[in-house]
């Protein structure tokens, strides 16, 4: 899907609210609240809007201790499927990303504290195939939940 001006003036204004109204969108852009409605609905079915979130305060909600756990499999003839779905339903794992190099998944945590953090660790490194962990606990968080623009380039994103 091309993005127009238009499309990434509705995105940029949803990243900044995502409860902003179709109205409200329209009066920026030009549009009619229909239009917006029928543009947003498009860039949902397209899978450029993934969905909408609010933004909470890790530390005023039980999840004060942030960390990154650096996770080591056997390969290549590890199974990943049973992992990967605890990871998926662990809601104190935030973000996993498969990655190159030493190590094979990298997640981002948030716990209460140490203690959870590491049952949390415990529970990771019980599963067959796990070979090592190395955990990196954050002192203090600079930036958070950024978000993702679209970049200026309004041509497909290249697949692969």
């Amino acid at each position: 899907m091309v993005l127009d001006d238009i499309d990434l003036k509705i995105l940029d204004l949803l990243l900044q609210d995502g409860r902003i109204s179709h109205t409200a969108i329209g009066k920026e852009t030009d549009l009619s609240g229909p239009s917006v409605y029928a543009r947003v609905q498009r860039m949902e079915r397209e899978g450029i809007i993934k969905g909408y979130t609010a933004l909470l305060a890790p530390e005023k909600v039980g999840r004060g201790l942030a960390a990154f756990v650096r996770v080591r499999t056997q390969t290549p003839e590890y199974e990943s499927a049973v992992f990967e779905r605890f990871i998926q339903e662990e809601e104190q794992i935030l973000e996993c990303h498969d990655v190159d190099g030493e190590d094979c998944y990298l997640l981002k945590v948030r716990t209460v504290s140490t203690q959870s953090l590491q049952k949390l660790l415990a529970t990771i490194r019980s599963f067959p195939g796990i070979t090592r962990t190395v955990t990196t606990i954050a002192l203090e968080t600079l930036k958070e939940g950024g978000t993702v623009r679209p970049t200026i380039n309004r041509t497909k994103p290249e697949e692969g």
